[in-house]
């Protein structure tokens, strides 16, 4: 995550508005991954350690808003990812990392690990309710894509 504060200050100087909901501890981590009934990967953990969720205002990565995971407003990970789950039979080896109602859904995909024991990003179709794609090998590549994306840069 520390190669991320370049990328954050050049979002921030292009005049597009941040917002983060502020670190979570492991115990607000442990809470969630038991509500969920899953184990996320440590680059994801250490996202939400640093920053809670959020990033630019409108398309935020959900999070673990107030430092309290059982919160269910929208952009937490809890709430988005129950939703999805009900309304649009998301297995229970994802975690919805990024949702826009009704559109899309990006996901770790806890039952996949590699190596490193990280999981990959996936894009889960709500209306066809199936895995389209591999959008990140793990949380760190894809919140590195999504923060040059907003940059407008390539590093």
């Amino acid at each position: 995550m520390k190669d991320y504060k370049e990328l954050i200050d050049k979002i921030e100087q292009s005049g597009e508005e941040l917002f983060w909901q502020g670190g979570a501890d492991n115990d607000q981590i442990k809470i969630l991954e038991e509500k969920l009934k899953v184990k996320l990967p440590i680059s994801f953990k250490n996202f939400l350690n640093e920053y809670g969720g959020g990033g630019v205002i409108d398309d935020e990565i959900s999070g673990i808003e107030s430092n309290n995971a059982e919160l269910k407003t929208g952009g937490t990970i809890l709430r988005d990812t129950l939703e999805c789950r009900e309304n649009f039979d998301l297995p229970n080896h994802l975690v919805v990392v990024f949702y826009k109602y009704q559109e899309l859904a990006w996901c770790i995909d806890c039952s996949s690990r590699n190596n490193e024991n990280e999981c990959p990003i996936v894009s889960y179709d709500l209306f066809r309710r199936k895995v389209t794609n591999v959008i990140a090998d793990n949380f760190e590549l894809f919140f590195k894509q999504y923060l040059e994306l907003r940059a407008g840069i390539d590093l």
